[in-house]
């Protein structure tokens, strides 16, 4: 099962990479050039490489058979959810209300089911 969910994830994350291109940052900084990614596994999640760390993670720490690992994707979970508001206000004040938009009608880490 871990190794299933590990395989599924890998593709995911080369095509949110591909759709990102030069615009994928360690840092929560927008560059000047910066470009608001809104198609390809973006259309639908706003932070598909977050959730795919996630699953990964879990995925892996299932294949070894280890909670210390489990754990940890846990707490990077934790993490993200933390770092997750600073990043997506210099998103905001970047982009304005072409994010907002963009927010409105995606998830956070799964896609938005419709209404």
């Amino acid at each position: 099962m871990g190794a299933a969910v590990v395989l599924l994830f890998i593709p995911f994350v080369a095509a949110s990479q591909r759709a990102l291109g030069r615009n994928v940052s360690p840092t929560v900084i927008t560059h000047e050039d910066h470009e608001l990614v809104t198609s390809g596994p973006y259309r639908w999640i706003r932070n598909q490489l977050y959730t795919a760390a996630g699953f990964i993670f879990t995925g892996l720490g299932l294949v070894a058979a280890s909670w210390f690992l489990i754990a940890a994707a846990a707490l990077a979970v934790v993490l993200v959810r933390l770092r997750l508001p600073k990043e997506e206000a210099q998103l905001e004040d970047r982009f304005g209300q072409e994010y907002r938009d963009y927010v409105s009608r995606t998830g956070r880490f799964l896609p938005r089911w419709p209404r």
